[in-house]
């Protein structure tokens, strides 16, 4: 995992080029092989198409660490009791647990502060939400006792400028977004990295062994020169066309030009029985993957072919903006709202930028504002932009998000 992005100094442009490469470099080092029986570390003697499970599924899941009766997690290297996991399942070394003990937790997309409507596959399957930590970002955690509420800090008035909760450089946190491969094309399926994973049917609380795959992954990343963190974020290539109505196979749209909603069709509460009936996803055609960040994507690609991974890409990496030289560290005052961050609307921003992923994010890709930096800039000075640590600390609050009045 690169340490931080590499800038030459000094650097007065715009530097999406230099953040879409550390993006990269930081997939890359998230889904190479792990070392076999260690949590969190690269096997140096693979090449990223090898087998195994990989880095980030590897690191503490979030149910690891938050426990439903508040009890304090084990070790970051070693595996919790069956009983903490929602499906009751031993676990170890690569081992992936789908299920949450909140309501449909690991379902419904985030919000802020709260769960909001599902997305569904065109398989008729719910896309799957899983969130991880590396040991450095786990061992704060556990060390500060911040898994129990009381001991989150209260935020003092007059308002601080740096938050009172600061995660160590280095800290990482991933979201990963699978879906249950049943009944995809076979045009699709090698075109997925695939693996097994303990999922709970949301409709019979039952837990069964089923093949996922991965179709959208966040990694973020504290580092020394941008406190508030670098923000990357990757989707399946298949997910959906580059613009609505293209013909072909994918994902999360039928390949008609039948348009995406403006509003999720689907609720949580009460959620549909699968498989549901899908709508389709576009990417707004005002917010598609900056040119730039394409160029790099190509490069990366060509590096990947002939592994699972070419078939991923960048969609954008956020980061804190400054006046004059890029390469300067960013002050840790410094806020992660629009006017701050790319893309938003501070100095070198640009308007028309892809912000949302659609695996994730999929209502998000009209508003800045609710952009992965702007949305966890309210989290900021308590959590330090982590909303987990705010919403799943003992006694959990992430609740599912009242149902609209009438929907199906």
């Amino acid at each position: 995992m690169p340490a931080d992005v590499c800038i030459p100094n000094p650097f007065n442009s715009l530097t999406i080029g230099l953040f879409d490469d550390y993006s990269w470099r930081a997939f890359t080092a998230m889904v190479w092989p792990a070392e076999r029986g260690r949590r969190g570390v690269a096997d140096g003697g693979k090449t990223v198409g090898a087998g195994g499970p990989r880095v980030f599924e590897t690191f503490k899941s979030l149910w690891e660490l938050f426990h439903e009766d508040g009890s304090e997690p084990a070790a970051f290297n070693s595996y919790e009791a069956a009983g903490v996991n929602a499906c009751k399942a031993v676990t170890r070394f690569g081992d992936v647990v789908l299920a949450t003990s909140a309501l449909y937790g690991d379902i419904g997309q985030a919000g802020i502060g709260e769960l909001t409507g599902p997305l569904a596959a065109q398989n008729g399957r719910y896309v799957r939400y899983q969130t991880l930590y590396n040991q450095v970002a786990y061992e704060y955690i556990v060390r500060n006792k911040l898994y129990l509420r009381d001991h989150l800090p209260a935020i003092p008035s007059p308002r601080p400028d740096t938050p009172v909760v600061q995660f160590p450089e280095g800290s990482i946190a991933i979201k990963a977004a699978w879906l249950d491969v049943r009944g995809l094309s076979k045009e699709l399926l090698p075109r997925l990295y695939k693996r097994a994973a303990v999922v709970r049917d949301p409709d019979t609380g039952a837990c069964a062994s089923v093949t996922v795959g991965l179709i959208g992954l966040h990694i973020v990343q504290k580092t020394a020169t941008r406190p508030q963190w670098i923000w990357s974020s990757f989707e399946q290539a298949d997910a959906a066309p580059m613009f609505a109505g293209t013909v072909g196979r994918f994902l999360l749209n039928d390949g008609t030009p039948t348009a995406m909603p403006e509003e999720n069709p689907l609720p949580l509460v009460p959620l549909g029985k699968q498989p549901v009936k899908p709508f389709n996803v576009n990417r707004s055609s005002t917010h598609q993957v900056h040119p730039s960040t394409q160029g790099t994507n190509a490069a990366y690609r060509e590096l990947l072919k002939g592994t699972v991974w070419e078939r991923y890409k960048l969609i954008v990496t956020q980061w804190p903006l400054q006046p004059g030289n890029q390469a300067l560290a960013v002050p840790v005052k410094q806020t992660g709202d629009v006017f701050n961050t790319f893309p938003g609307t501070g100095p070198g921003a640009t308007s028309d930028s892809a912000f949302a992923n659609l695996t994730m994010e999929t209502f998000d890709q009209g508003r800045i504002e609710v952009g992965c930096m702007s949305c966890h800039n309210r989290a900021r000075l308590g959590g330090d932009f982590m909303w987990s640590v705010l919403d799943h600390a003992w006694p959990a609050k992430l609740e599912p998000a009242t149902p609209v009045s009438g929907s199906q």
